[in-house]
């Protein structure tokens, strides 16, 4: 501001000698704090994923079945990784069983299994997904049921 300026100026005005041009401009220390504070939120974020990811994968494998307990179209209602997760495993073939987070994706109600379409169904909200693959078939849910691996050893049924 010019001296002149300086004295047409309100008294308020002139203890703030920034012009108003340059008011919205970022300093080299605040353009650095901004992206110092950036690169702090990404590495906490990164290192969270990485240990619920090693925690999910700590999880021992679960034998939640005998091979003669389910017959095709069957199922049958599990808790893994731990008790307060709710699992469904379904028999949709003689030699074919699938495992499912039992919570439906829209808005977490329990799925149940419908035996004549061979499907998951949430009655909540009118959800619809595949046996076969948890797919979303029909309804809100915006993705599929998490899906878990099944195999067979002795006569067992295990989740991993």
């Amino acid at each position: 501001m010019s001296k002149s300026e300086r004295n047409d100026c309100p008294d308020w005005k002139k203890e703030y000698p920034i012009k108003q041009s340059e008011e919205h401009k970022a300093s080299r220390r605040s353009f650095t704090k901004v992206l110092g504070l950036g690169v702090l939120v990404a590495t906490g974020g990164a290192l969270t994923k990485n240990k619920i990811l090693a925690t999910l994968e700590s999880f021992e494998p679960k034998a939640v079945a005998e091979l003669d307990e389910l017959a095709v179209g069957e199922s049958k209602l599990f808790h893994y990784p731990t008790e307060s997760d709710p699992c469904i495993l379904v028999r949709i073939e003689p030699d074919r069983y699938v495992a499912y987070n039992q919570r439906c994706t829209h808005l977490t109600c329990p799925v149940h299994y419908n035996r004549d379409r061979n499907q998951l169904v949430c009655p909540c909200h009118k959800g619809f997904f595949d046996a076969k693959d948890g797919s979303v078939i029909a309804g809100p849910p915006p993705r599929a049921l998490p899906r878990y691996e099944v195999s067979i050893e002795g006569n067992q049924i295990w989740v991993r």
